[in-house]
């Protein structure tokens, strides 16, 4: 099974993130395919509006 983990807690070593940690660990122990997006430190815009991408291309 693939399982995609969101973390978003500003403190990268917090409890929220320990815990899921160990939910990373016991899921890839069980075999599954884990893959992790940290949604605090990374840059993740919204759509502007633009209509360059035509709504379906990729954006600008």
């Amino acid at each position: 099974m693939k399982i995609v983990i969101l973390t978003g807690s500003p403190q990268k070593h917090g409890s929220s993130n320990m815990l899921a940690e160990q939910f990373i660990k016991g899921a890839k122990e069980a075999g599954n395919s884990v893959s992790v997006i940290d949604t605090a430190h990374c840059n993740v815009k919204p759509c502007t509006g633009c209509v360059r991408c035509g709504y379906g291309g990729p954006c600008a």
